[in-house]
């Protein structure tokens, strides 16, 4: 047997506390949780009694439980929902707030005053739809605004987690999302950096084109070989720079330094020109993070490298409305890397395991081929990794020839033949760790 409630704290952001309570129904099930509004627990319980005498201690005994009563604290540290998932892996701070800011603002205002077990597929389906045409305020005037299709899908997953918990809580029979179809993909079809913006880009006088900015430019050619992200290139120190490669064993965003974005550390092949760049920062900042401004203290910033990049390309001769249009950044990178590697007759499981892609399906979603340029691409990974100058024409193999010709394992094998280190299968992650104990 249970007392008729249980009363517990919720801190907000803000840092301020409120008792909560949760309530137990004739058959001893656990009800709520609803908040007291007190914030002693004095009070709180002042407030229970209160409800008790009045028979309005389970809210649903005078009315139904709108969603925005079931979602208060949903998204806050210490609720029953992340506490849950919490004991099953960890919940990055940005995913809490992100879930936070779309509940406030896209499902709120539609479903906030609503009965949460009176919530349908037909008025999800009716809201979804809505995100082509929905209303917003701005420096308080209202205004109609356009969504993409990709943000309402994200929008709705969040909804349906939180319907999820409502259906395994007993709190509703049925999860109104889990039948939703999502809308179709919009994303914007990207267009890789071709193959001589990245010559102009990395020329041998790479001063005039970087400003001089050293850090902006080792970290942009760094993501051209490695498709690294960028957080995992801010997260990069000294002590993760070895004689042939690199360990990736973090990121580095707005919430400081944490795991990758697949929670798994891996071992990529750098070129020696590659390594010099980086041992040479790394000297500068006393082994602590590579791409920094005050001494290896903390990252550069993601901004930083960001905006010179961009200014890198308008340098080279692309303006802000082509560099716009085509969707350049240094998530790029990862595209063109992709798309270089499998064309040089590299496995899949090799480009998963130098980009840390978990899934096939998604290396080749970045992957952009066209076979016109083949050839092109399978000999300009000879300049970009410093086997060739610059600004010569490539010049076609005999090795690259029988390659075309051939399936992948012969194409794997005249890379292979013609030593072009940037994209030599990578050593096993294994031998790698012996290297490093070494």
């Amino acid at each position: 047997m249970h007392n008729d409630y249980t009363l517990f704290n919720r801190t907000y952001p803000n840092g301020k506390k409120v008792v909560f309570y949760y309530a137990y129904d004739e058959q001893d099930n656990r009800r709520g949780p609803w908040t007291t509004k007190c914030q002693s627990i004095t009070a709180a319980r002042n407030y229970c009694n209160r409800l008790i005498k009045a028979d309005k201690l389970i809210p649903k005994r005078c009315h139904l439980l709108t969603f925005g009563e079931f979602a208060d604290g949903f998204w806050e540290r210490g609720s029953d929902y992340l506490d849950n998932q919490g004991s099953r892996g960890d919940i990055t701070q940005s995913y809490i707030d992100n879930s936070k800011t779309m509940t406030t603002h896209q499902i709120l205002p539609y479903f906030g005053k609503t009965p949460i077990e009176k919530i349908s597929k037909k008025d999800i389906n009716s809201w979804l739809l809505g995100f082509k045409n929905r209303e917003v305020t701005v420096n308080g005037k209202t205004e109609k605004k356009a969504y993409k299709n990709t943000y309402a899908n994200v929008v709705l997953g969040t909804l349906n987690t939180m319907m999820a918990w409502a259906l395994e809580q007993e709190i509703i029979k049925v999860n109104p999302c889990a039948t939703v179809k999502r809308l179709r993909n919009d994303r914007k079809k990207i267009e890789i950096i071709t193959l001589e913006e990245v010559q102009n880009l990395f020329p041998k006088n790479w001063k005039p084109i970087w400003d001089n900015k050293e850090i902006a430019f080792i970290a942009n050619k760094l993501a051209c070989l490695t498709g690294m992200r960028i957080g995992e290139i801010m997260a990069l120190r000294g002590e993760y720079v070895f004689d042939d490669y690199i360990h990736v064993c973090g990121s580095y965003g707005d919430y400081g330094y944490g795991p990758t974005k697949t929670r798994e550390t891996r071992y990529i092949p750098l070129i020696p020109e590659m390594i010099g760049h980086l041992k040479k920062l790394a000297n500068q900042n006393g082994n602590g993070y590579i791409f920094s401004l005050d001494g290896g203290a903390k990252p550069a910033g993601r901004k930083y490298v960001y905006e010179e990049f961009h200014r890198a390309l308008r340098r080279i001769g692309l303006d802000q409305n082509e560099i716009t249009r085509r969707g350049l950044s240094m998530h790029s990178w990862r595209h063109f890397l992709n798309t270089e590697l499998q064309m040089l007759g590299l496995t899949t499981r090799q480009v998963q395991a130098v980009t840390g892609h978990k899934s096939s399906e998604m290396t080749d979603n970045y992957s952009h081929f066209d076979a016109r340029k083949l050839s092109d691409v399978m000999e300009a990974q000879k300049i970009i990794s410093g086997a060739k100058k610059p600004g010569k024409a490539p010049q076609k193999s005999a090795s690259v020839t029988a390659a075309r010709s051939a399936g992948t394992n012969e194409k794997a094998a005249a890379v292979k033949a013609g030593k072009r280190a940037a994209v030599l299968p990578f050593p096993a992650q294994e031998n790698a760790r012996k290297r490093k104990r070494a």
